[in-house]
């Protein structure tokens, strides 16, 4: 039942049982005291009063009456409310107490739903909002654990070379400053893929979408990475033509460079990675696929968490957070990315993007 109809039907039983029971105690009390003056009055009785008194004591009994009557149905009323208002106010202090705990720390409490009304609705969208807040706020902690993790190595190397530097156990050489070089530079990357995936995250990253060939930039991005390939001992290949999709080019190649940079070092000496190209639809696919270990199982919507190590493999030279990129630009522009594993080996990572 309604809460809209409970209070309703609460308020017509309080009225209902408030005029009923004063009528009714008034009715009895009214008869009684009638009956008492008829009988007084009688004719032959000696005791009978006057007239003018008779009928004033009969009206003070009917104010009497009538006084006593609404009192006992105002009691009745008070009783009645108050039973109900604790009733109906008793899961909205669960609510209030259920909020209280989660203030202060107790992420674990959900408040207790009973019925079907609207209550009853508020306290299961209030407990999804507790359960959202709490996972929310364990991937806060995580993600801060991970930056805090990724932050450290860098830190420590740059520390203790420019401790020995400065104590003279290291000389300064070009090697030694291009190795702390380097780890300026990994920090540098980390801090500003962070600062990327929050704006992308957020809706904060301006875009600018416009009509652009995908082969062409998919010939762009091959080509950057040939001499690297080569040096790998990795074929590089181009399959398939699209028409013209909508996305802003720098965000895209950045998607296609670090899907290409993702695939080559996984791939061993001998190995091939395609960039396949299809029109389906009003949609334009790309796909980068690689002859490497693969995907384990369930790591499909796993590689694009911020921060995933899985197989060690995987992950490594990295900031841990490309992939979450990729995903976070491709649905900004209004796309979708998955990964999986080809059915003849290596992994395999399709985003799609409107057409033009």
């Amino acid at each position: 039942m309604s809460l809209t109809t409970r209070l309703a039907l609460s308020m017509a039983l309080i009225a209902l049982l408030v005029a009923g029971f004063s009528g009714f105690l008034a009715y009895r009390i009214a008869s009684s005291h009638l009956e008492r003056a008829l009988a007084l009055g009688a004719p032959g009785n000696p005791l009978a009063p006057r007239q003018g008194l008779r009928q004033g004591r009969m009206l003070a009994e009917l104010r009497s009456s009538i006084a006593l009557s609404a009192g006992a149905a105002l009691l009745l009323g008070l009783g009645t409310g108050t039973l109900l208002a604790f009733s109906l106010v008793r899961p909205v202090r669960e609510l209030s107490r259920t909020a209280e705990a989660y203030r202060q720390g107790n992420r674990a409490r959900r408040a207790q739903v009973k019925g079907q009304d609207e209550l009853a609705q508020l306290a299961q969208g209030f407990n999804q909002l507790l359960e959202e807040l709490a996972q929310k706020e364990a991937q806060e902690k995580q993600l801060l654990s991970d930056i805090a993790h990724d932050l450290r190595t860098p830190l420590t190397v740059l520390q203790a070379d420019l401790e020995a530097l400065e104590d003279g156990l290291l000389p300064c050489t070009p090697e030694h400053l291009r190795r702390l070089q380097r780890e300026v530079r990994l920090l540098s990357r980390l801090v500003e893929d962070i600062r990327l995936l929050s704006l992308a995250e957020t809706g904060g990253l301006r875009l600018s979408l416009e009509p652009l060939h995908p082969g062409t930039l998919a010939q762009e991005v091959l080509q950057a990475h040939a001499s690297r390939a080569k040096a790998k001992g990795v074929h590089l290949a181009l399959k398939g033509e699209a028409p013209l999709i909508r996305a802003d080019r720098e965000a895209l190649l950045r998607i296609l460079n670090n899907l290409l940079d993702n695939a080559l070092r996984y791939t061993p000496e001998g190995g091939a990675v395609t960039l396949e190209l299809w029109q389906e639809g009003g949609w334009v696919s790309l796909a980068v696929r690689d002859t490497g270990p693969g995907l384990k199982p369930g790591e499909e919507e796993a590689v694009f968490r911020r921060f995933y190590r899985g197989d060690p493999a995987r992950t490594r030279g990295g900031s841990g957070l490309g992939l979450a990129i990729a995903k976070a630009l491709v649905e900004a522009m209004g796309g979708r990315i998955q990964a999986g594993s080809h059915p003849e080996g290596g992994a395999v990572f399709t985003l799609r993007l409107p057409q033009a």
